[in-house]
């Protein structure tokens, strides 16, 4: 398989996600790349969310990637498709947290950088350091509120995906939202990536 990271390939969004992963399950290369380049973003958030480690988090996404490659003609077309490769990223950083016997703490966080990978807007005024908003949840927290608010799947969707129940979905969800509450009303502690989006978020399940 050839090196497919360039962010070059133009985005057609006509393209259903499940013509995408038809055509890498016939081994077209273009495809697999134009795919990376819709989903890297959110395939690096369900990592991050689950390792809180930048570079752990881009190993999972270039196993993703390779693991969609791999597995597409396992895909049943018509299934939400967006789930199953979600799926292969939470499971990828699961797994390399066991492989690694990795761990970390709220300190570990404290003082990194934003990844690049996160950042949708530039201004200073609107944006979040995301592992410190993560660094606030718990596992299941940060990671149903990734799906959810990131990654765009329903609270059915990740029900079937963690196979956990749909209520508690919902309760884990508000949870987190109870929590990310606190960093917008301080603003001036807690820099915040994507602000509108997490207000958006709180406001529609309120």
């Amino acid at each position: 398989m050839a090196d497919i990271t360039s962010t070059s390939v133009p985005i057609d969004d006509s393209v259903e996600l499940d013509e995408l992963i038809l055509a890498i399950a016939n081994q077209d290369q273009k495809a697999l790349q134009m795919l990376y380049c819709q989903y890297r973003r959110s395939i690096f958030a369900v990592a991050y969310a689950v390792t809180h480690d930048h570079q752990l988090s881009e190993d999972v996404l270039q196993d993703t990637i390779i693991r969609v490659w791999e597995n597409a003609s396992d895909y049943r077309q018509g299934s939400s498709a967006k789930a199953w490769i979600h799926a292969i990223a939470r499971n990828q950083s699961l797994d390399i947290i066991r492989q690694r016997n990795y761990s970390f703490s709220i300190e570990d966080l404290e003082g990194q950088p934003i990844p690049e990978q996160l950042i949708t807007r530039i201004e200073s005024d609107d944006r979040m350091m995301l592992e410190a908003g993560l660094s606030c949840l718990n596992h299941d927290q940060a990671i149903i509120f990734v799906l959810k608010a990131i990654v765009g799947l329903s609270h059915l969707e990740t029900s079937k995906m963690l196979d956990i129940p749909y209520r508690l979905v919902r309760f884990k969800y508000h949870q987190a939202i109870t929590r990310l509450k606190e960093f917008l009303s301080n603003p001036d502690d807690v820099k915040i990536q994507g602000r509108d989006q997490y207000e958006n978020a709180y406001k529609s399940d309120s």
